[in-house]
């Protein structure tokens, strides 16, 4: 079920990116293997799984991706809001909002969209 991200190494970073949006649409199961890949070495992988969990609809993502909200990396941080606003889980507003005092300016105004689309969501 991993498409083979257990083995960085045997796999190029286009492969991977590529293997991990395919996995959108796999269920529930797939959030568990996107999850590992968060905490991956390749800036890429992790900004790639915080999309592709952004878009599986399911809340019990949104949990491991509020950690990567604090990554070192400002485009991981960016696709991570986006993210969590796709996912529209009102748990993730406190990091939301947190993360609107970010220092990089792409990553605030993603944090202030992603409460947007929370408040509308509840609102609806």
């Amino acid at each position: 079920m991993n498409a083979g991200l257990d083995h960085p190494g045997k796999r190029s970073p286009d492969e991977k990116w590529r293997t991990v949006f395919e996995m959108e649409g796999k269920g529930p199961s797939v959030v568990e293997v996107l999850t590992r890949q968060l905490h991956s070495d390749d800036k890429w992988a992790r900004i790639a799984a915080a999309d592709a969990l952004g878009n599986t609809g399911y809340k019990d993502a949104s949990a491991p991706l509020v950690t990567l909200l604090y990554d070192r990396d400002h485009d991981v941080r960016f696709a991570t809001a986006v993210a969590l606003g796709n996912l529209g889980d009102p748990a993730a507003r406190q990091a939301l909002e947190n993360a609107c005092r970010d220092p990089n300016h792409f990553v605030r105004k993603a944090a202030e969209e992603a409460l947007g689309r929370l408040k509308y969501k509840s609102e609806s």
